[in-house]
């Protein structure tokens, strides 16, 4: 805690150019990539091909697969599906593209599977293009969110305005805003798929950074009402008052992390496959970049403000 003290400007620094780098690749991804984050099915903007037989004359969809393959394989799809029929519901393929996908290259090759399907045999066989067009940004769940989120932001500012010093409040609202800065910066840089659960793990970045800031300035405060401490550094204080922070709030990220990797254990063995991972995945994330905005964020930050709290010891 020392030497991020020390180079708090340095810190400050590297997590703006993190930031920088994550809106610049999702910026790049929003025209190239589907969008600035990897949108999952509920937000996400694609394009889809689907091709379908039925199961008398394709029992097992063999003849679908071999379809979509020879009609699809060279434009790019990110995603492909498969699922075999029962009864009356036929065989399925589907092929997602990017919303970036010609039209014209997918209605070429949706021409091009109804063909095979017919030399084929398969007269009762479909290929159709279909548009998905997601609307994240005018989402009311994300309107609800942001409203409670900013919200919650307010009421901490308040609370550590009254509760510790005006300083602490200051830097606490900067910690915040910089670890979800990061939090999406990770997604946009990582492309993990992003659905409604990120909005949980915002909140799970704010909630640890509240708990781990409140116990770093805790531990600050206590050392400026010390009269022994009267001819002390103000800055050897904060980073006395980090080094004594560091282990519970490490194990209240710690303890973050493990809940979230159990649950992405139990929903693994209930729907074994990497998908099922994801949103895991995303909740790894938040951890980290709570984890990261208290071990260097919120001391750095606090370390140029930590002046004006001095002065008004109480």
């Amino acid at each position: 805690m020392n030497k991020v003290l020390k180079l708090r400007h340095i810190a400050i620094i590297a997590a703006v150019v993190v930031i920088a780098i994550g809106m610049a690749v999702g910026t790049v991804c929003h025209f190239l990539a589907g969008g600035f984050f990897n949108y999952g099915d509920e937000f996400a903007s694609y394009k889809s091909v689907e091709i379908t037989t039925s199961i008398p004359e394709d029992v097992h969809g063999d003849t679908a697969k071999a379809v979509a393959e020879e009609a699809l394989s060279g434009l790019g799809a990110y995603q492909t599906s498969f699922s075999e029929g029962t009864g009356l519901v036929p065989n399925k393929v589907i092929y997602k593209f990017y919303s970036s996908a010609s039209d014209a290259e997918l209605n070429s090759a949706v021409d091009r599977a109804v063909q095979l399907l017919a030399d084929k045999g398969m007269e009762d066989g479909t290929a159709m293009l279909h548009v998905n067009e997601g609307f994240a940004g005018g989402s009311w769940q994300l309107a609800l969110a942001g409203i409670a989120l900013a919200s919650a932001v307010v009421f901490q500012g308040i609370y550590f305005a009254l509760r510790y010093k005006l300083g602490m409040a200051i830097a606490a609202f900067g910690t915040q805003v910089a670890s979800v800065g990061l939090y999406a910066a990770l997604l946009a840089l990582t492309r993990c798929p992003v659905g409604l659960e990120a909005i949980a793990f915002t909140a799970v970045v704010m909630v640890v950074n509240m708990i781990c800031s409140a116990i770093f300035f805790d531990k600050v405060k206590r050392s400026y009402k010390d009269d022994s401490n009267a001819k002390t550094a103000t800055l050897e204080l904060v980073t006395l008052g980090a080094s004594a922070s560091v282990k519970p709030a490490a194990v209240v990220c710690i303890a973050a992390a493990a809940v979230a990797v159990i649950l992405g254990l139990f929903s693994f063995i209930a729907a074994p496959a990497a998908i099922t991972l994801a949103p895991y995945g995303a909740a790894l994330i938040a951890v980290v970049c709570s984890a990261l905005a208290f071990a260097f964020i919120c001391p750095a930050s606090y370390g140029e403000l930590c002046g004006m709290d001095r002065k008004l010891k109480s």
